[in-house]
């Protein structure tokens, strides 16, 4: 099972910007999505995040790199795992359900809480509007035609099951994935190797670990 250390950034704080958290998550090592999972053509994008802490907000950064884009949903709880698409879900402490974060690489979000693929109800619009997300993209030579990068803040309200949540000490269970359903080369990729004859990324079992560290002093 994979494990990831989450860092705590002493800044950005209260007056963050996304180039403030840009430049301190490019400072963090880097980990790549190398799982391709249920895969017809071997066509493997190439996907790596950074993630981190400051207490209030968690800070994800991923990466991407693949030969077509595709932007169609533009609303909260969207299918924006037919577009373009990263994803983040997580698992707080011993909750068998967790939270999953999709978004395609416009920024539109879709989340929802639940203990399987199909046991999830979609979080609140207003409370998903409180998650900001900056995309940038360019055309690039060389192996793939598009460079992609999506940096989001997820405050801790979002989880709204977990009240009283502290991110200083927290443990989870998590994964990261990349897709894009209705892309004309359908794709599925995985931080933590996920086993399943079907393509189905809402397995917690094959969730890694992850431990949010707390500030030091």
């Amino acid at each position: 099972m994979k494990e990831l250390s989450i860092p705590f950034l002493s800044s950005p704080g209260t007056g963050w910007t996304f180039d403030d958290v840009d430049k301190q998550l490019k400072l963090l090592p880097q980990q790549n999505l190398d799982h391709l999972l249920w895969s017809k053509d071997a066509y493997k994008p190439q996907v790596d995040f950074s993630i981190a802490h400051n207490g209030a907000c968690i800070f994800l950064k991923f990466i991407v790199q693949e030969d077509h884009l595709q932007m169609v949903y533009n609303n909260i709880n969207d299918p924006v795992y037919k577009d373009t698409c990263v994803e983040f879900f997580i698992g707080i402490e011993n909750d068998p359900s967790y939270y999953n974060l999709e978004f395609n690489c416009a920024g539109t979000c879709s989340v929802g809480y639940g203990s399987n693929k199909c046991d999830r109800k979609d979080l609140p619009a207003d409370v998903i509007a409180d998650i900001k997300t900056q995309t940038k993209l360019w055309c690039k030579n060389g192996d793939f035609t598009y460079c992609w990068e999506l940096t989001i803040v997820i405050p801790i309200g979002i989880f709204i099951h977990h009240t009283d949540i502290k991110l200083n000490g927290l443990e989870c269970r998590l994964n990261f994935y990349k897709c894009g359903d209705d892309l004309p080369r359908p794709h599925f990729i995985a931080w933590s190797k996920v086993e399943s004859e079907q393509p189905n990324f809402h397995l917690p079992e094959f969730f890694g670990k992850a431990f949010f560290l707390a500030a030091l002093g």
